[in-house]
């Protein structure tokens, strides 16, 4: 086993600068905007597969494939079109669900020998996240990948390979045009779920294409779907927010309550609710990829580690304990009481909140979902298995990045009683 490495913001140094800071000074130095260019429906394959035939000569079409086991079945649909411009390709299937960091070196190899002009990332969040990392290996092989900067730590990626395409294949992550990427940390016990973070990881490219889509089975549906509601609604209570991304989040905020639990009853058959949902996705990560993520996430990152259930089920379950905790020192949750049909005339705040907080835990039951880790189901966790893991939970979300920017400050003690108080489904009163 190799020895443990600390990520730049583990470090005690940066916690205790951003301690003095505050998370929200940062805020004055987050003026970039990132995204991608989105070619969306039935024709976005053929598009891009044009704009690549012009942009290369024959003899420099190649284009590697980066997915997992499980999305590789949709690589011939990819491939099809890949072969009427005559782009040599490569499948490499080797992707693993939250990104083991020994699977990187073996991406970077792949490219090494084939030397790929383009790559194409086919798959959900931890396929996404592996081709990023892969292109940090590929171009740069001995840097070291915890301590990239996010704000000054250019890397000078696309000197080996011009292009980085994306086509998700889950409604959720955002991947495709946010900024991080998140991997995991093998050496750790438990294994610990890491960020890395770059203004060059957006795709120059992403296609949205329901057919990828439509046959997620419900339970993912709903887990990737409400990842994407934490993205939007935790970004939005921040504080960090624009015009320009508060905009972006709402309306992602607004399709998903309205189209999410179709999707998850319906499937394929409601392809309306498919569609919406995926541009929904895509909006949200614009969305956090261009503010930060709510404390949910450093909370979900513990624990879903930690007990080894589904990213976006994590991050959602600890949703509404994030929106609660914020509005202590914000009320930029009450702009969200009309999506979900509150009226904000002549009521109490403390009314008002408890409202709003209800209506997202009934949302989140509304597709199968828990609100606690009491109800939590396939992990089952006994109570007292949660209670003698407290500390491990706390120490994994206090190293989280996104700890060093949550709007109200946070420490060992208040990560502590969130998690106390997420076993019962207890209200935030602290």
């Amino acid at each position: 086993m190799t020895k443990e490495q600390p990520a730049w913001y583990e470090s005690q140094t940066v916690k205790d600068m951003m301690a003095l800071m505050g998370g929200k000074a940062l805020r004055g130095v987050m003026s970039n905007y990132f995204s991608s260019r989105i070619y969306k429906g039935k024709v976005g394959l053929l598009q891009v597969s044009n704009y690549l035939k012009a942009m290369f000569e024959k003899e420099d079409r190649r284009a590697l494939i980066i997915c997992d086991s499980f999305t590789q079945k949709y690589a011939k649909k990819v491939t099809e079109y890949l072969d009427l411009i005559e782009m040599e390709y490569k499948i490499w299937p080797g992707a693993e669900p939250e990104v083991p960091i020994p699977t990187i070196a073996v991406g970077a190899q792949v490219c090494e020998e084939f030397k790929p002009q383009v790559i194409i990332a086919l798959g959900g969040g931890s396929v996404m996240d592996t081709a990023k990392m892969v292109m940090i290996k590929y171009e740069e092989p001995t840097k070291n990948i915890f301590n990239i900067l996010p704000y000054f730590g250019s890397i000078g990626l696309r000197r080996k390979f011009r292009f980085f395409i994306a086509i998700p294949t889950t409604s959720g992550t955002g991947s495709e045009v946010s900024s991080a990427a998140v991997l995991t940390d093998m050496d750790r016990n438990p294994p610990k779920k890491l960020e890395v973070m770059s203004d060059e990881f957006p795709a120059d490219i992403t296609i949205l294409d329901t057919d990828f889509v439509k046959d997620m089975p419900p339970k993912l549906t709903a887990g990737t779907g409400l990842d994407a509601l934490s993205h939007a609604m935790g970004s939005y209570v921040s504080n960090w927010g624009s015009p320009y991304i508060d905009s972006v989040n709402i309306t992602a905020m607004k399709e998903i309550v309205k189209f999410l639990p179709r999707a998850y009853k319906y499937g394929a058959k409601d392809i309306e609710a498919r569609d919406h949902m995926h541009m929904a996705a895509l909006m949200a990560g614009i969305g956090f990829g261009n503010t930060i993520p709510g404390i949910d996430h450093a909370l979900g990152h513990s624990a879903g580690k930690i007990f080894r259930f589904h990213h976006g089920i994590a991050v959602g379950l600890f949703l509404p304990y994030s929106v609660e905790f914020q509005a202590k020192v914000t009320d930029r949750w009450q702009d969200l009481c009309p999506i979900f049909n509150i009226s904000v005339e002549n009521k109490p705040r403390k009314e008002l909140l408890k409202e709003f907080i209800e209506k997202l835990k009934e949302f989140i039951h509304s597709i199968d979902l828990p609100t606690s880790f009491r109800e939590l189901r396939k992990p089952d966790i006994t109570k007292q298995d949660y209670m003698s893991k407290l500390d491990l939970l706390v120490s994994y979300a206090e190293d989280d990045a996104v700890s060093l920017t949550s709007y109200r400050p946070i420490n060992t003690e208040l990560f502590k009683k969130i998690f106390e108080y997420a076993w019962e489904g207890k209200a935030i009163d602290f």
